[in-house]
């Protein structure tokens, strides 16, 4: 086994676990009544005809029973007028703040013009926010995580005031998400972050769609999009409502037609295409098993910070947990949740020689040595360090081992070196690998170590 040799600045602050219970359980027995059917002009300007629940039934666009609804486009004929039949579906209910699971059995395919969405939507936009959960057009084969917001919030290093939005790629869509037998995702909105999971089908922590998930002992986010003086959450999302909608071009897919080599083969325009080829639809559908929303009981605190803290949205790059996977043709994998309760020996504010142990997944504030914390979970037997260029990593330890507040280190007997690469750290900075850290003055690590 391999640990990395890294300089570390480590920083813990007193916190408790969030605590979630059920608001909305959307069963498929239920479902239909909590949204409503669409059927004004695609705002997107997308080549699609939002039809009514009753039209819907009877064009068979729309199947449901105790165990799943499936909303489909429609794939048998040529379509006319405002372009081809499909669904979008709008939450009755509005939330501020909600823990939000869907597990899918199916999505809509990788097909040329298609520009499926899962999604939240605030009134007046984007005045009040929107967040792109899954999505995706063409033949695209990773998921687009998006926020969209007014003037004044910036994420993950960019303005969210656009129509591109400021965003993040992560976890499977398409056709890679059916071929794995779908998945779920769940997009947990605080006060302080938006932060976004995909679990494979089978890999789900147990707890997911229970009464009260906790997502402090899940695997790392795929997206988090930390709030902060860059981005004010509380004032750029509110009362948002869940969107289910398939539609076809329009200000996203129509404007990639022509970038895509293998579509613009097919016919001279989007529009053209969907219009004339039905039968290319037959995947363009959405099968749900479950969606619930929860929401923040009250009854604990949120994990906090001491120091402003960095937007990140990509995943944390561990060497014990797998990352989820843009490919087409493979999906995300996750460790699956410890039952053990999830408590810290010591939570001390301030940095001391003591130890504390970590028995199962929790979440550490780890400081950046050019300030600021980022949030990450630590999975059992491992610990969190931080290296000069800000970049988490995650280091497997022997079941029980001691993780220190100052310097964090592998309780076992040294070894040759594997392989070696060189670190450059700050002045003054803990090195793992004792003295064999190079130290230069700028800060910043360009490589590792590696010992055995």
């Amino acid at each position: 086994m391999y640990f990395p040799s890294i300089c570390v600045a480590l920083g813990l602050v007193p916190f408790t676990f969030a605590s979630y219970s059920l608001k909305d359980d959307y069963s498929p027995g239920r479902f239909l009544d909590m949204f409503s059917f669409d059927t004004f002009d695609d705002p997107t300007h997308g080549y699609a005809n939002f039809v009514d629940q009753s039209t819907a039934r009877t064009k068979g666009l729309l199947e449901s029973d105790n165990r799943t609804v499936t909303l489909h486009a429609d794939s048998k004929n040529v379509a006319s007028g405002r372009g081809r039949d499909s669904l979008r579906l709008t939450s009755k209910a509005k939330y501020n703040h909600a823990l939000v699971v869907v597990n899918l059995a199916h999505m809509p395919g990788n097909v040329c013009g298609v520009w499926p969405a899962f999604w939240t939507t605030g009134p007046n936009w984007p005045s009040s926010g929107e967040i792109d959960i899954l999505e995706g057009v063409n033949l695209q084969p990773g998921n687009a995580m998006t926020m969209h917001t007014s003037e004044g919030c910036s994420l993950v290093g960019s303005s969210c005031h656009s129509d591109t939005g400021c965003g993040a790629k992560g976890g499977a869509f398409g056709d890679g998400f059916n071929l794995n037998k779908g998945g779920t995702y769940a997009m947990e909105w605080t006060k302080d972050a938006i932060k976004i999971w995909f679990f494979s089908s089978g890999q789900e922590p147990r707890d997911i769609l229970g009464e009260s998930p906790d997502p402090t002992k899940w695997a790392n986010p795929i997206s988090t999009f930390q709030g902060g003086s860059n981005c004010n959450i509380n004032s750029h999302f509110k009362d948002q409502q869940i969107v289910f909608d398939t539609t076809f071009c329009g200000d996203w897919a129509g404007r990639e037609w022509s970038k895509d080599n293998v579509c613009s083969g097919k016919a001279p325009t989007c529009e053209e295409y969907v219009k004339n080829n039905p039968k290319a639809f037959s995947e363009a559908y959405w099968t749900i098993n479950a969606l619930k929303v929860y929401e923040f009981d009250g009854s604990s605190t949120s994990p906090q910070n001491t120091q402003q803290p960095i937007p990140s949205s990509t995943p944390i790059a561990t060497s014990s947990v797998p990352q989820p996977s843009p490919s087409k043709n493979s999906s995300s994998t996750s460790l699956q949740p410890s039952t053990t309760p999830s408590t810290l020996t010591s939570t001390s504010a301030q940095p001391s020689s003591s130890s504390i142990l970590v028995p199962s997944s929790v979440p550490l504030v780890t400081s950046y040595v050019d300030g600021g914390p980022v949030t990450v979970l630590v999975n059992p037997g491992s610990m969190v360090t931080q290296i000069i260029t800000g970049e988490a990593v995650t280091v497997t330890l022997p079941p029980g081992a001691p993780v220190s507040q100052q310097k964090q280190q592998v309780q076992q007997e040294p070894a040759s070196p594997q392989t070696r690469d060189e670190v450059d750290c700050p002045e003054g900075a803990d090195s793992t690998s004792e003295s064999r850290g190079r130290y230069r003055k700028n800060g910043r690590a360009r490589r590792r170590h590696f010992w055995g």
